[in-house]
């Protein structure tokens, strides 16, 4: 897949809130590219993932 395949793929994920394959799709395209748009999306989702799981990340 493409750089940009990987980004669409992490985006749909993250419409789905499926936060593993959101974050391992912009994983794949960042190692495609390091300067990737995915890197700035996967920082988003994960401040997304840390505010609504914070329980889980501060016991």
């Amino acid at each position: 897949m493409t750089e940009q395949e990987w980004i669409a793929r992490g985006k749909e994920a993250y419409a789905r809130m499926d936060w593993k394959d959101c974050l391992d799709s912009y994983t794949e395209a960042i190692k495609l590219n390091p300067a990737s748009e995915a890197v700035e999306l996967r920082r988003m989702a994960m401040s997304v993932i840390e505010f609504y799981s914070k329980d889980r990340f501060n016991p």
